[in-house]
């Protein structure tokens, strides 16, 4: 195609928007001085990369349908790159599954790796450290990602700065937190804004605590509840820090999560469920140091406790992104909509506090809970039982002794279990009304179990990823021993969260020559939805999908 380029001083091509499906790079050979090659959006399924010009700098392969990264190695040596000037390698969109581990053996140059949008399902050990100019590395998804795999070390790279992972179905159950970026000591930017960060202070730490250069950190849509202790205060460097639209409510000692962070210039809390802030909310330091603080669109509750942050944000309105127009009172009912502005102008109906009003307050509320207290002793002695229960899991739950288990802690919304028998009802009936047509994920062993692992192993790891458990009854079920096993496995969850976590689902009557001794407890433990069709069939799935949404209910006593 280019033979007659040989005295040519071309630098940059652009093929774009054609049906090529395989590519053989030769065709390049006369280009002695070629830069940069664009061939996205050509159908390319297959390419080959011998006699390149080795000049090239940066080579575009988005929006094709590649199986996997090409070979980069000349002639197959993995000790001989086919680029090795190569700096940028663009490989978004593609239809790449899986990543070997040789992938990018002779890439020494690349500066600049895009993966964006393509669905591996995992990410191996030391993946990225044969690239030793590696800077920026993008991984994010906005498809349906499949990634279910972070091996250990997978981002070992000392020269990479820059890492974006966003959109990724990312989470705790898929990493080692301890090891996750452990050898990635340089990186300054990091993104892992619409992921599912844990709960969990400690292990927020563990994450994060490497990350010592880290300059600019997103964290928005992550499910953040909480803001974690000891994480932020590590990150002296740390200039920007976006916590937007998650689902915070308040933080305690603000001195305990943004102290020491002093090169910080912006912080974002936009978008989230706070509803006051207050003279401990942040450091003194932070205040004077800071560029600017973004809590516009919050649901503040407008009453005194709330006045001296206003009077703050009226003394100091640039440090306050968007003030005044996003920041509006939500609560009380008579001033929602009104901006917080107007709170200050409103200082007279909040009179300094007489300390013998704290006093009179303190003895009249004691007086009231002692007569409450007795009162109660003697009307309602038969319910002096439930009371001391539900006592005891406040107590236990406040001790962290009993864990609150959310549909945002697992991967899947519930574990069907059913019969051999009853599978062409399960994929075709089921599985179509809930997952397509309810979004509600389902874990069934047919798909998502994994190879190469024995039944029960995948059982166990796949009953601690689901919320909950749907049982599918009928008697061919009834009479199956290897169900009756799995039944056992699921009483043994029930008892530990009780009915709620259970839902069961008949398709037929049993026969009374079917009903086990496990399968009667079952029935009498547990939540029964019996299958209709015709007349009934709208209220049963109406039924049935609200279940794998309805919060669990208190533990039971044996596990107080």
């Amino acid at each position: 195609m280019f033979t007659q380029f040989t005295k040519n001083s071309l630098k940059t091509l652009w093929m774009e928007g054609n049906t090529l499906y395989g590519m053989n790079c030769s065709i390049f050979a006369p280009l002695k001085k070629l830069k940069k090659l664009y061939l996205p959006g050509n159908s390319i399924s297959r390419i080959y990369i011998n006699s390149i010009p080795k000049t090239i700098m940066e080579i575009y392969l988005n929006n094709n349908l590649l199986p996997r990264v090409p070979n980069w190695c000349e002639d197959h040596h993995i000790l001989s790159s086919a680029l090795p000037d190569l700096r940028v390698l663009e490989l978004s969109s593609n239809s790449i599954t899986d990543i070997g581990k040789n992938a990018f053996l002779c890439l020494p140059r690349v500066g600049v790796l895009n993966l964006d949008g393509i669905n591996i399902g995992k990410i191996r050990s030391n993946i990225f450290a044969s690239m030793k100019m590696l800077k920026t590395l993008k991984l994010s998804n906005k498809g349906s990602p499949l990634l279910k795999k972070i091996e250990d070390y997978a981002f070992n790279s000392s020269s990479l700065i820059s890492l974006t992972m966003e959109h990724t179905n990312f989470n705790k159950d898929r990493f080692n937190p301890q090891t996750i970026f452990a050898s990635s000591p340089n990186l300054e930017y990091l993104s892992l804004t619409n992921n599912y960060l844990p709960k969990d202070e400690t292990i927020f730490r563990k994450m994060f605590s490497p990350l010592v250069s880290l300059k600019k950190f997103i964290l928005s849509s992550a499910s953040i509840s909480i803001l974690p202790r000891y994480v932020f205060t590590n990150l002296k460097y740390l200039k920007v820090l976006s916590l937007d639209a998650n689902k915070i409510r308040s933080w305690g000692e603000g001195s305990v999560i943004f102290q020491n962070i002093t090169s910080l210039k912006r912080l974002d809390l936009s978008n989230n469920l706070i509803k006051t802030v207050n003279k401990i909310s942040f450091p003194i330091n932070l205040l004077h140091s800071v560029e600017g603080i973004d809590l516009s669109n919050n649901p503040f509750t407008c009453d005194c406790d709330l006045l001296l942050f206003s009077d703050f944000l009226k003394r100091k309105p640039t440090k306050f992104l968007r003030y005044p127009l996003a920041y509006r009172c939500n609560q009380p009912l008579e001033m929602v909509g009104t901006l917080l502005i107007r709170l200050v102008e409103s200082k007279k109906t909040c009179p300094p506090w007489n300390p013998l009003f704290t006093m009179a307050i303190c003895i009249a509320s004691f007086g009231i809970i002692m007569v409450t207290f007795i009162v109660f002793g003697v009307r309602c002695q038969k319910n002096i039982k439930n009371y001391i229960y539900l006592w005891r899991v406040q107590s236990s739950r406040k001790k962290g002794d009993i864990p609150l288990p959310e549909v945002d802690d697992f991967q899947y919304h519930a574990f069907v279990v059913y019969c051999d028998a009853d599978r062409s009802w399960v994929h075709e009936t089921f599985l179509g009304k809930m997952e397509q047509e309810e979004g509600v994920k389902l874990c069934v062993h047919h798909r998502d179990f994994d190879v190469g692992e024995s039944i029960t192993e995948n059982i166990d790891k796949y009953l601690e990823r689901s919320w909950k458990v749907v049982i599918i009854i009928s008697n061919e079920f009834a009479k199956s021993e290897w169900c009756q096993w799995e039944v056992d496995v699921v009483q043994e969850r029930r008892r530990r969260h009780g009915r709620d976590v259970v839902l069961l689902i008949m398709l037929e009557s049993i026969d009374s020559k079917h009903m086990t001794r496990r399968l009667r407890t079952l029935l009498d433990s547990a939540s029964l939805i019996m299958y209709q069709k015709g007349l009934g069939e709208v209220l049963f799935w109406k039924a049935v999908t609200e279940s794998p949404r309805k919060p669990l209910g208190d533990p039971p006593t044996s596990q107080l």
